[in-house]
C-alpha cells in the first residue's frame, strides 16, 4: 500500500474506533476531528505498517529509518500532518495552498543559509540592511536563466522581453 493510502486508511480508521463516522471531502478536515490522542494512534499504526512491509517504502528510508525507531517515528508524525493537509479526502476537499510561498527560496544555498544566521544575530541596523542586500543578490543570482527566441516572438509583443 502506498504511504497516502495508508495514512488515509490508518485516520478513518482511528477516528472510527472513536466512533467518528468521517466524511471524505466532507465540510470538516480530519484534522479538526483528530484529538492528540488519535494522531499518537494513527502514527502507530503506520509506523507498524512500515515494519511489517505493508506500508511502501525505497530500501534507502529503510535503511535510514528502520534502524531507528525514534527516527522512524519522526518521520511517520510528518508523514501524517503532511496527507492532512494535503489530501482532498481529508482537508474537506480544499486543494492544499501554500502557507507562506517563497519562503524555502535559497534555504539550499549555503550562502544563503550562513546570510540568514548571521542576520539573526545580526543587531546593527546597518549591517543589516548590508545582509539583506547580499540575501536578496544571492537570490537574484538563483533563479534560472532562460533564453527566449526573439525572433520566435510576434513583433508586436516583442517589446515584453526583458533582457
Amino acid at each position: 500500500m502506498n504511504q497516502r493510502k495508508a495514512t488515509v486508511a490508518a485516520i478513518v480508521s482511528v477516528l472510527a474506533d472513536r466512533g467518528v463516522a468521517y466524511e471524505f471531502d466532507g465540510p470538516v478536515s480530519a484534522a479538526d476531528m483528530m484529538t492528540s490522542a488519535d494522531k499518537e494512534k494513527t502514527v502507530d499504526i503506520i509506523c507498524k505498517g512500515f515494519m511489517s512491509g505493508e506500508v511502501e517504502m525505497s530500501d534507502e528510508g529503510k535503511t535510514k529509518y528502520f534502524s531507528q525507531p525514534a527516527e522512524l517515528r519522526k518521520y511517520v508524525v510528518g508523514l501524517v500532518n503532511n496527507w492532512l493537509r494535503k489530501a482532498t479526502e481529508l482537508n474537506g476537499g480544499q486543494k492544499y495552498q501554500v502557507k507562506n510561498p517563497g519562503s524555502r527560496k535559497g534555504s539550499s544555498n549555503e550562502t544563503v543559509r550562513a546570510l540568514r544566521q548571521l542576520l539573526a544575530i545580526t543587531s546593527d541596523s546597518e549591517a543589516k540592511q548590508a545582509i539583506e542586500a547580499e540575501i536578496a543578490s544571492q537570490l537574484e543570482s538563483l533563479k534560472p536563466k532562460v533564453e527566449i527566441n526573439s525572433d520566435a516572438i510576434p513583433a508586436h509583443l516583442r517589446h515584453l522581453i526583458k533582457f
